[in-house]
This record gives structure tokens, C-alpha cells and sequence, in this order.
């Protein structure tokens, strides 16, 4: 009887513990049990043929929230054809209607009798269904079914030649009745007129028709098409479906393939039907009642449940979300799996279960309209370092200054890993202004690593002392280097000998741009000489600059709703969306009329126009500047006339306009830069605002940052060993070929590329083949290269690369770019951002088209280092000698 007593008393306080649990207090917490069948939903969908597949993530996710399935023994074959069939079936599902499908295609059998024989499956049946509930709810007209119905004269006959040897072997039962083997009859026309029919590939064109209707989008007439425009086989495309598919194009839903290509009558793989589902899911979802967020999970408890029967094992996931509710997600395991309760999890790339989410987890959930949870994803798979030196520390948080001179603030995970040097440590041993390098997972620092010297007294080693600072200006000549820091202006003395580091690569000086943040260390306590310098990777210190009405601000959750956005791209305003979320920065900068504004007056501003300036944090959009406008918007596209640094004043088209070093928005090369950045005669984009005075907004400093590299042309006349002379040859300086009647002598090296591109396939010609044909009888033989044309590349008075060309060949067009996208098999590069120097005018003229550029015949050039195609990315910039779209000369700027 004691036993008992103690038995139920156990009970009793585990449950006690477990209701304590799904609470907060002070705070009412929603609870959401798992699935009960989330280990049979795992096994189905764990499929063996995406592991390593590009669209792995859109099927995981759709195969978790049943909106997409595989086809048996854990495959899904991402890469076969996607039926028609299969395409409608995946629509109705995603609009929530598979259950009306099932049913509808269930009500439509007719008890026929086939004598014992089944011939069509509950597949076949809820074919039916999935057609039916298509129809009712205005995803496919009765016209495309006609039209998908109706056979050529070809598939007619060979549909009935194979009803005829299908129907032999029920003929020939003796069994059957006439009437029965009629019903097979008819039942084996309709699986087999399937084949010609709803099982045929669905092309890219009726599917996307078939999403817009889903999506109710609106089609797109007139100047708004644009976007179907840039796709090479428009033309193709039905003239009454253009507008649709510029909708879809417009809302990213659709797009061409790598090469530019839509291919409106190409068939769709079945990964590409999930990515496409990816992609406007959420929506169709919430609408069905489903509750979508993100948040963190702060804790994890665990208890026992114990019965007569079974001892049932809970776990309880304490999630805080975004806008500060607790929700408790539960499950449960037990030897009866009738007890079992859980979800599925991906994480890393891989799929898995709840077991796997752990406490710091930044997660995204799914719960389905019966308040269980279906699926997690994690979204913190890799940690973030932060490198800093220490600012403050507090009960489990610490405040860190990075080397770009930020502030952040960071909870601290219970039983960090502290280190410093690499021994254990306390939270108590780091000091103010120590070097330390976080790492942050979820939100919260889940190590720290810290560095303190410890060499003898009056002892320095290099990296002892160093200095962080802006690049204001580099010269290169004279191997200056001066930063700026805290409003002061520091010189410094790079010796040639002294390493620059970019990442994992050495560069040359004049490769460092204004803007950059360097550090700089020393092996002297004083001095202006250091012995490395370090240019910081991530260089890119905007993300966006945004301008859009102020509608709305949420300051408990840091953030603001901009109505009317525009983007600022390539000297011009690009509409982006009619409203947008965007986050503030905890130090953002706000001001109106040259005064800084505190934070918590911003609500006072609604309804105003803004300009904003963004980067980006922890893959998170923020904006750390917001101008207030007041006045009225004049944009000036011209070069500065004059300057006047201690009145912050310009002068361009004849109007002068103020700027503010803290206030105006100057940006260079995708850097933030300093006013003493800004020189007379630089191209600038300027957007002012203002009523009587007008002040900037924003500067834009369109002028193309040097490469460092002299590249000629001419004809090769005289060839040495590891030399070469051209005769009447032309240099380009500041964009501009000048001519020269005289000789000029060039090195070479082993290191030297040389490229003979005169014929359709360009050879790659070694130093040896090219000093040594000299020698040839016939000096002006093809195998020659005395007296040919060729474009010569120089970079610290060296030969880098050369590119023999035929004489009829003259690329003159310069151009600089962004890249959009590489295809590395074919060796073409699709540009945008695209500007051509107008060596008449003497300005980079804007040109609006996008196009691909053929590098099978160019010298690729980085750093000053000969490199390839492969080395290329989406996001580059590159400077072009180009003859119509076929590149000579690409330089990775």
C-alpha cells in the first residue's frame, strides 16, 4: 500500500512539474503537441535520391508539410518529368483541398462488374477527384480539358491497338461475362487513355497559367512589361498568356533559365514544381489556418508520465517568438507507440527529428489548423564569429566595440566556453579592451574566445600595437596610406616588402579602395610604418539604400513599415513594392534638417518621406541611417564643378548644393566614404531635398576606381628572350586610346599568359612557343608572332598577359559591369549595371540592357593575377574591353 501511495504521489509531482513547465511567469503559454504519425511521415519523406540535389531544401519542406510526396521506397526522383496530372493533384493539394478531391473522386465510382478484376486504383479514382475540384475552383478551364482530352489520329489508334491486347487475356476467361468484360473494357480505356492525356509531361507554360489563377494574379499590360522582355524566347510564349507570365515573372515566382531562356513548352522536373510550390506556399497555408513564425527555443524540460500501462517520456521545447510569446511545443515518446507525439526537424541540410533542436536554437515553425506541430526549421545551421574588443561586461551578457567601430550587445548561453590564450576562464577574467572573437548562434554567444599578451615587460611583437581606421586616400607612388579615425586623419608608410592581406590573398597596395576599414600592426610602440596590413573582407558597408513614406513604427520591436519603396540602382530610383518591413538598427542615426533626432521622437514623423541607408547583420536587413525629408527633391547627374570642403558645399550643373559629413548619405565603389573622398571633376549622382537650401541626401560617386593595371595595343615587332617590342602602339589612359609612332619594350615571364585568339578556338600559347618563333624561316608564317596584333596587359611594370588577335579584330568598346550570373561550361557571363565609356564625351554613358558576355577569347585578370572563369561569382564587378559581346580583356575590379 506505501508502495502505491509513493507510486501516485510520484506521478503526482511529475505532473505538478510538467503543468509548472508549459508556464511562464506572469505569462500564459500556448501549448502544441507533435504529430502522432511524425515517424511514419519521417520514414516516407527521408528520401535516398536528394541528398546532394540543388532543390533539397524546397522538397524537404514540402514533403514535410504534405504538400508534395514521393513515390514510394524513399525516392521522389526529383529530376523526372512532372505529369500534368501530378501538377494539378499538387495544386488542389496546396489550396487545402485534397480531402474534397479524395471525396469527390470516391462519389464518382459506379459499381461496375468486372467479375473480381480491379482495374482502376483509388489513384485512378481520385484522379478524378483532383480534375473535378480543379475545374470547381477555377485552376484549369473546361477548354484545357477538351484540349488535353482530345487525341491526334495516331494516339487514337494506338490507344485501341493497346485496349485490344490489354482486353486478350479477359477474353480468353470463361468465367466472365459479356457484360463484364465490357466494363473492363471501358475501365482499361480510361487508365490507358491516361497515358495520352493527364499523364503526359506538363509544360512550363500551362503550369504557370495554372499558378497564376491560384495566386489571382493580375496581368501585366503595357510599359509594366518588362521583365518578359530580358527572356531570349518570349516570342514563343502565347500572346494571351504574356501578360500572366510577366505577373509571375514580376513576383519571382517563375524565371528563365541560366542561359536566359524560358522555354514555355519544355517540361518540368518534379524538383522544379517543388521549388516553384517553395516559393509561394505560406500564403495557401495560413489561409488554411495554419500558424507560421520564428522564434527561439530557451529551454528545454523533460519529464515522465507513468500509468498502469506505459511510462510515457515528454519533452517540452519552450519557444519565445518574435514578438515575445511563449509557446511550448511537446513530445512524447513511449514503448506503445500509440503514445507517440513528435515533429520533424531540418537542420544542416538534413532532415530529422525533434531530438535534434537544442536549447539557442533560432527556429521557424509550422503548426497545422489541429495545433500540432509539423516541422522546425533551424535557421541558425552555421555560427557566426564576431571579432571585437571588450566594452562591457555584465550578468551573462557582454558588450563588444567591432573593428568597424559598431557596438553590440550579446546574451551569454549558461556554462559558455570561455578561453583565453586557449586555457579555461571565467567570465570575470576578460578586461575592458580586450581582443575577443564571439561565437553566436541564435542570437546568443554560445563560446568566446579572448587574447591577452603575456610576453615580458617592454617586449612587443608584431600585432601588439595596431590601428583601425577608414581608407581616405592610397598612393600608391609614394606607398601612402591614410585612414581616417574619429573625424582625424592618420599617415601611414607601406614599405613595399610589408604584406597586404584580403582575406586569404596578398594585394597590391593600389587594390585598396577608399572606404575600405584596415588594421594595421606594428612591431614599435611608435612609428607610422607598419609591418601588415589587414583590409577587412566584408567591404561592402551598405546593403540598400531604400527612400518610401514612413507609415508606421514599432520601437518594443525595433522596426518600421515604409509605404511607395524605391531602391537607389545605377543612378536611378527603382520601384520595389508597395510597402515593406524593415528593422532599425540599435545605433541607427536619424536626422531631419541636419539635427540628429532621438529614436523615440520617429513616431512624430509619419507619414513623411525618408531615406534610409542599410546593411546587413546576421543575415538580417537593418537600416543604420534615415534621413527625413523636408523640402522638395531635385537629382543631379553631372561632375562636380567645384568644392568647398570647409563649407560643405559643391558645386554641380551650375547649383550649389550642402552636404553634411553625418547627415548626407556618400557612397563610392559600395563603400560609405568620408566628404574629403569627394574631388573636383568626380561623376556624381546627387539626390537633394530641401526648399530655399538644398542639401544632400545622398552622393553617389560614379567614377570607376583605377585597376591598376596599363593595357596597349599594337603590333609586335621586334622578340627577345622574355622581351618583346611594339611598334605604333596605342595606351589606354583614363579610358582613352593615346597614340604613339614610337617602340616600346615589354618583359615577360613564365608567369606571363598568352593567348593566341585569332582563330574560333583560342590557343593558349606557352613562353617558349612564342621567344622561339622568332627562329621560324617565314617570320610572317601563321605560327609567327612577329608582326602580329596583340592587346598587352602590364601590372607592376611586368608582362601579365597578352592577347594575340587578328588584325581585322578591334575591340574598342570599354565597359564596366556587375555580374548576374556565370555559366562556366559555355564560358559566358550574363551582365547588368552595365555602363560604356563615351570616349567623345568623355563620361560612362548608362546602358539599360542586360546582356551575356563571351570570355572564350578573354584574359582574365584579378588582383593582378591571371585567373579563369571558375573564379568568377554573381555580385563581381568587372571592367571590360569588348568587341560587341565577346571580351578581350576582363578585369575583376
Amino acid at each position: 500500500m506505501k508502495k502505491i501511495i509513493a507510486l501516485l504521489t510520484t506521478v503526482i509531482m511529475v505532473v505538478s512539474i510538467a503543468s509548472v513547465s508549459y508556464g511562464v511567469l506572469g505569462q500564459e503559454a500556448a501549448a502544441y503537441e507533435g504529430l502522432p504519425a511524425y515517424k511514419e511521415l519521417y520514414n516516407n519523406i527521408n528520401f535516398a535520391d536528394i541528398k546532394s540535389h540543388w532543390a533539397k531544401d524546397s522538397i524537404y519542406r514540402m514533403s514535410s508539410l504534405s504538400v508534395i510526396k514521393g513515390v514510394g521506397y524513399n525516392k521522389f526522383y526529383p529530376d523526372g518529368t512532372l505529369t500534368r496530372e501530378q501538377a494539378i493533384a499538387l495544386l488542389v493539394r496546396l489550396l487545402g483541398l485534397e480531402s474534397q478531391a479524395q471525396i469527390s473522386g470516391e462519389n464518382s465510382i459506379k459499381n461496375s462488374d468486372t467479375g473480381g478484376y480491379t482495374i482502376l486504383t483509388p489513384n485512378d479514382y481520385w484522379s478524378r477527384g483532383y480534375i473535378d475540384v480543379a475545374l470547381q475552383n477555377n485552376i484549369i478551364t473546361q477548354e484545357e480539358v477538351d484540349d488535353i482530352l482530345t487525341l491526334t489520329e495516331e494516339e487514337q489508334n494506338d490507344l485501341e491497338l493497346e485496349i485490344e491486347k490489354e482486353i486478350v487475356s479477359y477474353e480468353t476467361d470463361p468465367d466472365l461475362t459479356d457484360n463484364q468484360i465490357k466494363n473492363i473494357e471501358n475501365q482499361l480505356r480510361e487508365k490507358i487513355e491516361k497515358k495520352y492525356t493527364w499523364k503526359k509531361p506538363a509544360d512550363r507554360e500551362q503550369v504557370a497559367i495554372w499558378v497564376s489563377r491560384i495566386l489571382d494574379l493580375k496581368p501585366i499590360y503595357g510599359q509594366a512589361q518588362q521583365k518578359i522582355y530580358n527572356l531570349k524566347d518570349w516570342q514563343k510564349i502565347k500572346t494571351t498568356n504574356i501578360p500572366i507570365i510577366e505577373a509571375l515573372l514580376q513576383k519571382g515566382v517563375m524565371k528563365g533559365d541560366d542561359r536566359g531562356y524560358f522555354n514555355p513548352k519544355g517540361y518540368l522536373k518534379r524538383a522544379e514544381m517543388a521549388k516553384l510550390l517553395d516559393n509561394i506556399f505560406e500564403d495557401f497555408l495560413l489561409k488554411q489556418g495554419y500558424k507560421i513564425g520564428t522564434g527561439l527555443v530557451e529551454r528545454i524540460d523533460k519529464n515522465y508520465q507513468i500509468d498502469e500501462k506505459t511510462t510515457i517520456e515528454k519533452k517540452i521545447f519552450r519557444i519565445k517568438d518574435d514578438d515575445n510569446n511563449i509557446l511550448n511545443f511537446i513530445a512524447q515518446e513511449s514503448e506503445d507507440d500509440v503514445y507517440d507525439r513528435g515533429f520533424l526537424v531540418y537542420k544542416n541540410g538534413s532532415l530529422t527529428k525533434y531530438n535534434e533542436l537544442n536549447e539557442y536554437d533560432y527556429i521557424k515553425y509550422y503548426i497545422n489548423p489541429q495545433n500540432n506541430v509539423v516541422f522546425v526549421e533551424i535557421l541558425n545551421n552555421i555560427p557566426v564569429l564576431l571579432d571585437g574588443t571588450v566594452e562591457k561586461i555584465g550578468d551573462n551578457q557582454i558588450t563588444i566595440r567591432d573593428y568597424l567601430d559598431d557596438i553590440h550587445s550579446f546574451n551569454i548561453i549558461p556554462g559558455v566556453d570561455i578561453r583565453v590564450n586557449n586555457n579555461k576562464a571565467k567570465l570575470s577574467d576578460l578586461l575592458y579592451g580586450q581582443d575577443v572573437t564571439l561565437t553566436i548562434s541564435g542570437g546568443k554567444v554560445i563560446k568566446i574566445d579572448g587574447y591577452i599578451d603575456i610576453e615580458e615587460e617592454g617586449y612587443i611583437h608584431p600585432g601588439d600595437r595596431i590601428f583601425i581606421g577608414k581608407v581616405l586616400y592610397i598612393d600608391s607612388q609614394d606607398n601612402k596610406l591614410t585612414l581616417l579615425k574619429d573625424n582625424n586623419e592618420y599617415e601611414f608608410i607601406i614599405k613595399p616588402y610589408v604584406p597586404v592581406i584580403k582575406g586569404d590573398t596578398n594585394i597590391n597596395l593600389s587594390s585598396i579602395k577608399e572606404g575600405d576599414i584596415v588594421k594595421l600592426e606594428f612591431d614599435q610602440y611608435e612609428g607610422n610604418m607598419p609591418v601588415k596590413v589587414n583590409v577587412y573582407t566584408d567591404d561592402r558597408q551598405f546593403e540598400n539604400i531604400i527612400k518610401g513614406k514612413l507609415d508606421f513604427v514599432n520601437l518594443v520591436r525595433n522596426e518600421i513599415i515604409l509605404s511607395n519603396v524605391f531602391y537607389y540602382e545605377h543612378a536611378k530610383w527603382l520601384y520595389k513594392d508597395e510597402s515593406m518591413k524593415l528593422s532599425l538598427d540599435s545605433d541607427v542615426d536619424i536626422y531631419f534638417d541636419g539635427l540628429n533626432i532621438p529614436k523615440e521622437n520617429l513616431k512624430q514623423y509619419l507619414g513623411k518621406e525618408v531615406y534610409l541607408a542599410t546593411d546587413k547583420k546576421y543575415g538580417k536587413e537593418e537600416a543604420f541611417k534615415i534621413i527625413l525629408k523636408n523640402g522638395y527633391e531635385r537629382n543631379y547627374y553631372n561632375s562636380i564643378q567645384d568644392i568647398a570642403y570647409g563649407q560643405n558645399k559643391i558645386k554641380v550643373d551650375y547649383n550649389e548644393i550642402y552636404y553634411d559629413s553625418k547627415s548626407t548619405i556618400i557612397i563610392k565603389d559600395g563603400r560609405v566614404i568620408h566628404p574629403y573622398n569627394l574631388n573636383k571633376g568626380d561623376d556624381i549622382y546627387v539626390i537633394s531635398q530641401g526648399k530655399d537650401k538644398y542639401t544632400a541626401a545622398l552622393i553617389s560617386v560614379e567614377n570607376i576606381p583605377s585597376t591598376g593595371l596599363v593595357i596597349y595595343r599594337g603590333r609586335i615587332d621586334e622578340i627577345g628572350e622574355y622581351k618583346f617590342e611594339l611598334d605604333d602602339y596605342d595606351v589606354l589612359k583614363d579610358n582613352n586610346w593615346d597614340f604613339s609612332t614610337k617602340q616600346i619594350s615589354f618583359d615577360i615571364s613564365e608567369d606571363t599568359k598568352i593567348l593566341d585568339t585569332r582563330n574560333d578556338n583560342p590557343i593558349e600559347v606557352s613562353i617558349k612557343d612564342f621567344t622561339n618563333s622568332r627562329f621560324l624561316e617565314d617570320k610572317y608564317s601563321i605560327n609567327s608572332y612577329y608582326r602580329k596584333y596583340a592587346y598587352v596587359v602590364k601590372y607592376d611594370d611586368m608582362t601579365i598577359a597578352m592577347n594575340v588577335i587578328d588584325e581585322n579584330t578591334n575591340p574598342k568598346i570599354i565597359t564596366v559591369a556587375d555580374v548576374d550570373n556565370v555559366d562556366k561550361i559555355n564560358k559566358n557571363i550574363t551582365l547588368k549595371n552595365i555602363k560604356d565609356w563615351n570616349e567623345f564625351k568623355g563620361i560612362w554613358n548608362i546602358n539599360n540592357a542586360t546582356f551575356t558576355l563571351d570570355v572564350n577569347k578573354a584574359l582574365i585578370i584579378k588582383e593582378g593575377q591571371n585567373i579563369t572563369i571558375n573564379d568568377i561569382s554573381p555580385g563581381d564587378s568587372l571592367y571590360i574591353l569588348r568587341n560587341n559581346n565577346v571580351g578581350y580583356i576582363v578585369v575583376v575590379r
